[in-house]
């Protein structure tokens, strides 16, 4: 393992039309010491072609190929090839400012204690005309960005994540600990990952140094822009993480017993999206059986009477399509 080393993954499934920003950005950075790791999962289009002119110019661009299997497993080949002791992910149609690996690794030369640093997410709409102005807005989560670990993080980050995949730069020594992407999840992979860290109590620190910013295009291959999936790989993944925690609550071991109130929380959010994605898509009657489980444990019991209204409003109106 290289010390110094960024190891950039990029995995990418048919976004040759996109992946140069992505390899450009690295290229372009202040911080020398990085290697890109394309991870190209089963595409059919020519990002093989793309690719090679970058690996025949750099060396320090390789390019990787196996039979499609998903984001969560591309991600966990490059990881598996990386060689650098720092990790950076960047999705195949997003891209970097130019500081962003040289400030990030200095704060974590800096700080060893710190196991992940993240910084703001900026968004623009990809246009077909590459002289289009790109238009940028900074993107803002549900959840807003901190700093801190243990018990404290986790309670923020049970909602939902606090930064999109291309935000941090984290030590390999994290993603080792954390174990792999899990393979199983379609969406809410990242955010599993990091939750996973976590619990593990391991330091993550916002700084939003100018330099660090993570743009991100949007585009019709986005999966945010689909409901139903979201909604339905969001429970998937609570399902998973509540699972975990409930082992490590069990075990007692690490911060076990003082993850009580966290599981709690987590459950009743559960009850929550099953409640809105059962009374607008499935099966109303196990809708408002959650309904009346969050009505119980939730904090806010006036919000899900007022969406659960909303959601069978939204299907009597017939705007409930499943979209594939």
């Amino acid at each position: 393992m290289n010390a110094k080393l960024v190891s950039v993954i990029i995995p990418s499934y048919n976004y040759s039309a996109y992946i140069s920003d992505a390899i450009d950005s690295i290229q372009a950075q202040t911080y020398p010491h990085w290697e890109v790791i394309v991870v190209d999962d089963g595409s059919k289009d020519n990002t093989a072609e793309v690719v090679a002119r970058y690996t025949a110019q750099d060396d320090r661009v390789k390019y990787h190929y196996q039979q499609n299997q998903g984001l969560s497993a591309a991600r966990n080949t490059g990881i598996s090839l990386a060689q650098g002791a720092y990790i950076q992910l960047l999705d195949a149609d997003d891209y970097i400012s130019k500081r962003k690996l040289e400030i990030q690794v200095g704060l974590l030369e800096q700080q060893p204690d710190v196991a992940l640093v993240y910084a703001d997410t900026y968004i623009y709409t990809h246009s077909d005309d590459p002289t289009a102005p790109r238009n940028f807005r900074q993107f803002h989560l549900t959840m807003p960005p901190i700093s801190g670990q243990g018990v404290d993080l986790a309670m923020h980050m049970a909602l939902d994540n606090i930064f999109l995949v291309g935000s941090p730069l984290f030590r390999r020594s994290m993603a080792v600990a954390a174990g792999p992407f899990d393979q199983t999840l379609f969406s809410l992979e990242d955010w599993h990952f990091w939750y996973r860290a976590v619990l593990q109590n391991q330091k993550f620190v916002y700084d939003n140094q100018e330099g660090t910013e993570f743009y991100v295009r949007t585009h019709g291959n986005n999966m945010t822009g689909n409901r139903y999936k979201m909604w339905k790989y969001k429970i998937q993944a609570r399902q998973a993480l509540i699972r975990l925690i409930e082992g490590v609550v069990q075990s007692g071991a690490g911060m076990g017993p003082a993850l009580r109130p966290v599981l709690a929380r987590q459950k009743a959010y559960l009850y929550e999206e099953q409640a809105r994605y059962n009374l607008l898509y499935e099966n109303v009657g196990a809708g408002l059986v959650n309904h009346f489980r969050y009505l119980v444990h939730g904090n806010k019991p006036l919000r899900i009477w007022y969406d659960s209204a909303y959601w069978l409003k939204e299907r009597l109106l017939g705007r409930n399509r499943k979209t594939a």
